[in-house]
């Protein structure tokens, strides 16, 4: 009985994992926002392709570009553009942030941010669509 159980929770599971990571597709491409915790600020992010750029909703001058690379259907990596390495070269001592998403509602996701050379580093945000694109 215990083993029927144990079988029927472990497949229970792998379903939702696999849901789950069939719904990172509608997080691709398109406009999305967060809120920056510590400042408060609203982050806006537009994805199409391999390509992210990000902006701090009240200032419409300043962007900055990135390269990303999907290594599975629901994590991507996020490299600096040589423009935005110009705009601030600090970006530099990052190195490649992953991001892992997690759909959480049709409409929002929440995202794992890690960085390369600062391992200790996590940021989890709650990540809202604008706009999606076809």
């Amino acid at each position: 009985m215990k083993l029927k159980i144990t079988l029927l929770l472990c497949l229970l599971l792998s379903s939702l994992s696999i849901y789950s990571q069939s719904n990172c597709a509608d997080f691709k491409n398109g406009t999305f926002k967060f809120t920056d915790k510590e400042t408060n600020r609203v982050c806006i992010i537009i994805r199409e392709g391999n390509k992210q750029i990000e902006k701090m909703e009240d200032t419409q001058d300043k962007s900055y570009d990135f390269a990303i690379k999907w290594t599975d259907s629901c994590t991507y990596t996020v490299t600096p553009t040589p423009a935005t390495i110009k705009k601030n070269k600090e970006i530099l001592k990052l190195g490649t942030m992953t991001v892992q998403i997690t759909p959480k509602t049709d409409t929002s996701y929440v995202q794992l941010v890690r960085v390369a050379n600062s391992p200790k580093f996590k940021r989890r945000d709650e990540v809202f669509i604008i706009k999606e694109e076809d």
